[in-house]
């Protein structure tokens, strides 16, 4: 289903800039020395946020630094709720961390369909390699417990343990504050190839569709969820918004 929804959104976004495009030559090119540039997006199994600087090299070419920040969810997480309780919070029962790669990364971006007009479309590819600095914070609920020296049962925050904790005892996902010291780091690798769709109106101004693939490649397996398979790999579709401008130093 998430596949369809990506597919939809870049048929719908690709149909509107290539259809609205223009063959009249309107505005003078001005070769840029920089570009600077933000976007938020989704992938097959999370979100993301980007943020660029590129050092043109030609007026069709430049070399990019980018940092992003990405949360990957397990392809197999289905949210859950304590049908017996009422304001609690969702969970995903299984689920052993919440995991977000950071990735620094170096690419290469060319245009190879210059603009036509200022209200045209130009499309290039970008190539990009780097680390993937994954940061894993352990998921904590609310369960319940047996109060120490008595018969009662009390709710309290715990990690979840796949060999304590049973559904039936829980009931619901405690506050995401919780976890933070127990923070792990899973470094890897971080690779992504996309093409852009740059619609905007004014040559200084960055206003793009990306669609693409993204890898990130672990130096060992990362611990999602329990009761299935983990992987040391995720390889992502996405699709990502992105605005910025560009100058003449």
């Amino acid at each position: 289903m998430r596949n369809y929804i990506f597919l939809f959104i870049l048929f719908f976004f690709i149909s509107n800039i290539v259809f609205g495009q223009e063959t009249i030559f309107e505005e003078k090119t001005t070769i840029y020395n920089n570009e600077t540039s933000g976007g938020i997006g989704m992938h097959t199994n999370g979100f993301m946020g980007t943020f660029r600087y590129g050092k043109y090299l030609t007026g069709f070419t430049k070399l990019v630094y980018e940092i992003e920040v990405a949360n990957i969810k397990h392809p197999k997480e289905i949210r859950s709720i304590n049908p017996f309780e009422n304001d609690v919070r969702g969970y995903v029962f299984g689920k052993l961390n919440y995991f977000y790669p950071l990735r620094p990364s170096i690419g290469f971006h060319k245009t190879f369909v210059p603009k036509q007009s200022v209200r045209g479309v130009s499309i290039g590819y970008i190539l990009h390699g780097g680390l993937s600095l994954g940061i894993a914070k352990p998921v904590y609920l609310n369960v319940q417990e047996d109060e120490r020296g008595t018969n009662n049962k009390i709710i309290v925050s715990r990690r979840y343990d796949p060999e304590v904790h049973q559904q039936i005892d829980i009931y619901g996902r405690a506050s995401f504050l919780n976890g933070f010291d127990e923070l792990k780091l899973y470094p890897g690798f971080f690779g992504k190839f996309g093409f852009h769709f740059d619609y905007a109106q004014r040559r200084e101004t960055v206003r793009g569709i990306e669609v693409g693939l993204t890898t990130d490649i672990f130096l060992e397996e990362v611990p999602l969820m329990a009761f299935t398979d983990n992987s040391f790999y995720f390889l992502n579709i996405y699709v990502e918004i992105l605005f910025g401008s560009r100058k003449v130093e």
